[in-house]
């Protein structure tokens, strides 16, 4: 698997060419305040970069670059830390002043999708700041369970069933 293409949207593989981009759209202030912290090093986000495609190619991780209808990427996703039955999605951040909000919602769902019936997964966990209150808000409607939450973090688990139950929701608006 090199790419997934749906709703117009590419989702490809990152190669160690993306580490700038990674690190420019992960320090912007306006983005960084929600994850966690980047080193601005490009070099250390190649390092980083072929440490990753080690575990991508035993099947463990995936880390890819969204790309729109006129080639123009906008994000990064992460699919990491397998278990046997569920995984961990994260390290989900778009180009800052990029302003289809709609492609965001398409990868996100489009990741969603792939780890429910690709990757044949039943569950998956992800964690958002409390601060940040849109995504917040947008992940609450495909109705995740709560696990846990810190001072900074909600810690969510989302089922197999509530993903394509409230999935609908989203693609009428593509």
């Amino acid at each position: 698997m090199k790419q997934i293409n749906s709703h117009g949207i590419k989702l490809r593989l990152v190669e160690e060419i993306d580490a700038e981009f990674i690190v420019s759209i992960r320090t912007d202030f306006s983005k960084s305040k929600f994850i966690s912290e980047t080193d601005v090093s490009i070099e250390k986000q190649r390092e980083w970069i072929r440490n990753y495609k080690k575990r991508e190619k035993e099947g463990e991780e995936y880390y890819f670059i969204a790309i729109d209808e006129n080639d123009i990427k906008f994000a990064t996703y992460r699919i990491y830390n397998k278990k046997e039955n569920n995984i961990e999605i994260g390290s989900f951040v778009s180009k800052p002043g990029y302003d289809i909000a709609i492609n965001v919602i398409k990868v996100d769902i489009i990741l969603k999708a792939f780890v429910f019936t690709t990757l044949k997964f039943d569950m998956l966990n992800f964690e958002v700041r409390k601060e940040n209150k849109s995504v917040v808000n947008y992940h609450k409607k495909f109705e995740p369970s709560l696990l846990k939450e810190d001072d900074l973090n909600y810690y969510f688990i989302l089922t197999k069933e509530n993903f394509f139950a409230n999935k609908i929701k989203f693609e009428r608006l593509f």
